[in-house]
């Protein structure tokens, strides 16, 4: 997507300064998350949730489809489907809070006429891996 951007005359300057693969990163500070699932992505494609704490702060995500409650604590990275899993961050009892929230929008994809990857497998990185995580119980090729 960023190789059509940059050739694209009214878009060439601020994408050839953009090094990321998302499309977008919201920065949410000091604010609660409600409940949701975020309805403008693919399902196949995972956002990238990284926190900031400070204060003593100790915020939870909550993923309410998956019945995970995970402590959200300053350099926590979290890799999320929020397409499909319905996610949210409630108060987290005083002190600062900063979300850096990477994702990909479908409308995008779509006005660049790039292809979907489609869905990411085991498949894609056993080449890459050693023979002993390829030939450990459970992975599969």
């Amino acid at each position: 997507m960023l190789q059509k951007l940059r050739a694209m005359e009214t878009t060439t300057e601020i994408a050839s300064e953009w090094q990321s693969v998302y499309t977008g990163i919201q920065i949410i500070s000091n604010r609660i998350t409600p409940a949701h699932r975020d309805s403008k992505g693919r399902a196949e494609w995972f956002d990238l949730l990284a926190s900031y704490t400070g204060g003593g702060s100790k915020p939870h995500l909550l993923v309410h489809d998956l019945g995970l409650d995970l402590e959200y604590s300053s350099g926590t990275v979290v890799g999320l489907c929020g397409t499909i899993f319905g996610h949210e961050v409630r108060a987290w009892g005083g002190g600062d809070r900063v979300c850096y929230a990477h994702f990909m929008r479908e409308s995008v994809r779509e006005r660049l006429e790039v292809s979907p990857a489609g869905w990411v497998n085991q498949h894609i990185y056993g080449k890459c891996l050693p023979v002993a995580i390829r030939s450990s119980k459970g992975f599969i090729m």
